[in-house]
């Protein structure tokens, strides 16, 4: 997971890539909860490098759409990732978008 500079606008944007489950995720935590204390104006997660997800990964992202304003997803969503989202009843709770600067606009 990498986050990227802020381009002047406060969001936080981070950039995930690899595989993410319940062993692996404790990086994406720290940040969402740091999001969380500094009070972001909006946080965008870029799923689009993520080959493999479980549930680790699934309950961060319902937990920060319950716990910070004007959270999102940004896509292109990969299939592995599309379908857990799907099965699960998440891909209609969280907001998802095409892409970062999709989420930037919305």
């Amino acid at each position: 997971m990498t986050q990227l500079p802020d381009s002047g606008d406060g969001v936080l944007v981070l950039v995930l890539a690899g595989e993410f489950d319940s062993a692996t995720v404790a990086p994406l935590r720290r940040a969402l909860t740091d999001a969380q204390s500094t009070k972001a104006p909006r946080t965008i997660v870029d799923v689009s490098g993520v080959v493999y997800a479980d549930s680790g990964l699934l309950r961060l992202l319902v937990q920060a759409h319950h716990r910070l304003p004007r959270f999102m997803v940004a896509g292109p969503v990969p299939p592995q990732l599309r379908r857990l989202l799907e099965l699960s009843g998440t891909a209609a709770t969280l907001r998802i978008t095409s892409d970062v600067e999709a989420a930037r606009r919305a």
